[in-house]
């Protein structure tokens, strides 16, 4: 076990955490938190958990093996990077960089370059052999990070660039719908539900297929339904597209899905709401009371289930109502008419 963080995207406050947490025991990482801060988590757990969360996750943007942490004062900076024994992270003739990092205006007060310059000038009078400063490819890279009034410091284990989720953006596919949600919100859904690699996967309200197409990246079986002919083949076309070839694609209502009972491991889902989805003349709280029905014996015992909807169809509620137990909730604003709420529940271990 070792002391990590994570640098997350700022653009929602509790999902980058959750999705984080998520991948760890998704994967069988055991973790405990060690705090919280402005886009940055702190946890201790096996360092190598990082791996699994570069591959999976939407919303970290960095990884760390955390070396320090203090008050945001450079002088105290500077004495906690004095007594860092650098000989346990530099080695004779490697190359290094250091980076400062200030999280949403954090002590404006503290030059990033100033004190990139001090630490690094100290890291030089560690009189490591042959070592070198490179700043464009640099073998090893400290990062320091300014947020809430602190100063995390620690060993790059991980940059994560997120490139490949603009090449699956909606209109980067085959088929196009302009309802469809991006990679990014996808991938983080099914991270939220702890889906691991060969575990089935199942979307009742496919639409163009974004949920089942990360779930298949990340090594899952996929199978989706939708009730519309067209957004099947669409689908179809989005996975093939992706190499994704799914275990079953068919026309089905969600609320009556042609599965028997106890067979799928994860729902991650996205029902149709919004001016340019089609419920068919149902109200978007009738499908998911019907999907949560059919989801009840659909899942496994302990199964999961990661459902995205209007905040004000009170999700929560629909889903205890039918037995399951709400464990978190996320909201997304949208626009003036629409917050989404991402929601997981787990089904009963009993009966």
């Amino acid at each position: 076990m070792a002391k990590l963080f994570f640098l997350v995207s700022g653009e929602n406050p509790t999902l980058p955490f959750s999705e984080v947490k998520s991948i760890l025991s998704a994967e069988g990482y055991n973790y405990q938190v060690l705090g919280e801060l402005t886009q940055l988590l702190r946890v201790e757990a096996d360092p190598r958990c990082v791996e699994a969360v570069k591959f999976r996750s939407a919303l970290a943007k960095e990884c760390c093996l955390e070396i320090f942490n203090c008050r945001a004062n450079v002088d105290e900076i500077l004495s906690k990077a004095r007594e860092t024994d650098f000989t346990l992270f530099l080695n004779e003739g490697e190359t290094f960089a250091v980076r400062v990092l200030r999280v949403r205006g954090s002590s404006p007060e503290i030059s990033c370059l100033a004190l990139e310059r001090s630490i690094g000038g100290i890291i030089f009078e560690k009189n490591i052999k042959n070592l070198r400063g490179n700043l464009k490819n640099p073998d090893k890279t400290f990062l320091g990070v300014l947020t809430d009034g602190m100063f995390l410091f620690g060993l790059r284990l991980a940059e994560i660039k997120h490139r490949d989720l603009l090449e699956r953006g909606p209109r980067r596919r085959i088929f196009f719908h302009p309802a469809a949600m991006t990679a990014k919100v996808a991938r983080c859904m099914v991270n939220l539900s702890q889906a691991r690699a060969g575990c089935l996967v199942l979307d009742p309200f496919c639409g163009t297929g974004s949920l089942l197409i990360e779930a298949g990246l990340m090594g899952c079986r996929v199978m989706g339904f939708d009730i519309k002919r067209r957004m099947v083949d669409g689908s179809l076309k989005n996975l093939r597209f992706f190499g994704i070839e799914p275990e079953l694609l068919a026309v089905a209502d969600a609320r009556s899905p042609p599965l028997s009972s106890g067979s799928i491991d994860y729902i991650v889902t996205d029902p149709p709401y919004g001016s340019a989805a089609s419920t068919f003349g149902f109200t978007t709280k009738d499908l998911i009371e019907g999907f949560f029905s059919s989801a009840n014996s659909l899942l496994k015992k302990g199964g999961m289930v990661c459902i995205a909807a209007p905040k004000s169809i009170g999700v929560r509620d629909i889903g205890e109502k039918y037995g399951f137990k709400h464990l978190e909730s996320h909201f997304i604003y949208v626009h003036r008419r629409l917050t989404r709420e991402i929601a997981v529940f787990k089904r009963s271990e009993g009966d």
